[in-house]
């Protein structure tokens, strides 16, 4: 597997780049802005970039689509709510990418549509969870159900699994069970 991190000028907002390095099909993992370095990367790797994965429609994860999609045809698989989604995914859903297989997990709280995507031991979760933090809610019952979404779904992936956040630096599933102030009973 390939995977790349690139932090974008928008709201430092963070963009994933996933690869089978045995098809070189790829996926882009919120493209809040499409710039030359994430071209130069995708030339570079030989990649086919066939796949927009969306954790959630805010604006500094959404902001690159347009170009991409004219750029490289590759068709946005983003939340069953979501109108422009061409793969429209669904709570425990299992897409192949080349040989790589992508579990979808609904992850509400953030927004209504939040999505986190499990590749192997990597979870990428939007904004749904940060390091030492979690995401944005306009509501107490949103946040409530942020926080039982964390427990339910993502605690339970296992201490070992590697959260790639949307915006922030990377952590654990443990490092947050332990040291989250909003995950501490």
């Amino acid at each position: 597997m390939i995977l790349e991190h690139f932090l974008l000028s928008v709201s430092e907002t963070n963009c994933y780049i996933v690869a089978c390095s045995e098809t070189g099909l790829a996926a882009v993992i919120d493209p809040g802005e499409w710039n030359e370095q994430l071209d130069e990367f995708i030339a570079l790797q030989e990649l086919k970039l066939d796949t927009i994965l969306l954790t959630h429609n805010h604006h500094d994860h959404t902001g690159g689509i347009a170009a991409v999609k004219e750029k490289y045809g590759a068709k946005l698989a983003a939340h069953h709510s979501n109108n422009d989604a061409e793969m429209k995914l669904s709570n425990g859903e299992v897409f192949e990418l080349g040989s790589l297989k992508i579990k979808v997990l609904e992850t509400p709280g953030h927004t209504e549509d939040s999505m986190t995507f499990v590749l192997g031991c990597d979870v990428f979760c939007g904004d749904l969870l940060f390091a030492g933090s979690v995401g944005g809610v306009p509501d107490r019952m949103s946040f409530d159900q942020e926080i039982a979404v964390i427990r339910e779904k993502i605690i339970p992936l296992g201490d070992d699994m590697v959260l790639h956040p949307g915006h922030g630096p990377a952590s654990t599933v443990h490092l947050e069970r332990l040291y989250n102030p909003f995950l501490i009973p």
